[in-house]
């Protein structure tokens, strides 16, 4: 799935905040913590794995990439519907790990699968 797909997600599933990434040169969007988490909620729910993402920092609405990410690779042994649960399962912890993290306001963009 390409970034821009992630529209319908946001649109049919009242995700209120995010950010454009363009001028960073990214095609796509960032969503604060609790953003994030429904997005995870909501892949979990259509069966999307989230194959990783990326944390941005925002301050005084500038937006800087952190250097932070996360990935998940399909394990060889596991069905599709665990690969779902474990990919958005490593996403939704990764994201928790930014709750107390030294990021000013941590915003993530998520790699969704075709």
């Amino acid at each position: 799935m390409k970034q821009n797909d992630i529209i319908p997600i946001i649109q049919d599933n009242n995700i209120s905040e995010y950010y454009s990434l363009k001028n960073l040169g990214v095609e796509g969007y960032a969503f604060p913590y609790q953003e994030a988490l429904k997005i995870v909620h909501i892949c979990k729910l259509l069966a999307i794995p989230i194959l990783g993402g990326d944390v941005y920092s925002m301050n005084n609405s500038t937006i800087k990439n952190s250097d932070n990410n996360w990935y998940y690779d399909r394990a060889p042994h596991e069905s599709y519907y665990e690969y779902v649960q474990n990919s958005c399962n490593k996403s939704e912890s990764y994201i928790r790990t930014f709750k107390t993290h030294s990021c000013d306001r941590p915003l993530f963009s998520f790699v969704l699968e075709n």
